[in-house]
């Protein structure tokens, strides 16, 4: 029963934190920066941080998320396999925030308060947002998955 608490407790406070964030970012921050900021490149220029701080919390969820995993194979092999798959979507779909993020920093021109290629930036700007959705549904579908699991692992209790 220890195990569980202290393998529970962590995964639902960084996933919380995580999950959390990056729901409050993507559904209220940006809209609000670029309702109160007349300049788009400005309201980048902060979102560009916080998705960095977004990245590292998603890394650490991870890490959870997978040490979950693991302890529920233990006693369901059906869950334990889809929370894995689960945590490597959000794994990959990470790496690609990572690798897209350092394209989108490459044009844009902190000094100068500019993106020095649109058209790099545009792209690369919706390759972001495909792969925050796909990191916040497989969260999500996680998320609901691990609640059947604990439900399952408590009853053999």
């Amino acid at each position: 029963m220890s195990m569980i608490v202290t393998s529970r407790i962590p995964l639902l406070i960084a996933f919380s934190v995580f999950w959390g964030g990056i729901t409050f970012y993507t559904g209220i921050v940006v809209r609000v920066s670029h309702d109160v900021l007349t300049d788009s490149m400005v309201g980048g220029l902060i979102t560009q941080r916080v998705t960095q701080w977004l990245q590292i919390a998603g890394g650490v969820t991870a890490v959870f998320m997978l040490w979950n995993a693991a302890l529920v194979t233990r006693d369901s092999r059906k869950y334990g396999f889809t929370l894995t798959a689960c945590s490597m979507i959000l794994v990959c779909s990470l790496v690609g925030l990572v690798i897209v993020h350092s394209h989108l920093d490459a044009v844009i021109d902190v000094d100068a308060v500019e993106i020095s290629n649109r058209d790099a930036f545009t792209i690369g700007h919706r390759r972001y947002n495909q792969l925050t959705t796909i990191e916040w549904i497989s969260s999500l579908a996680y998320l609901m998955i691990t609640v059947a699991a604990w439900r399952q692992v408590d009853e053999q209790l």
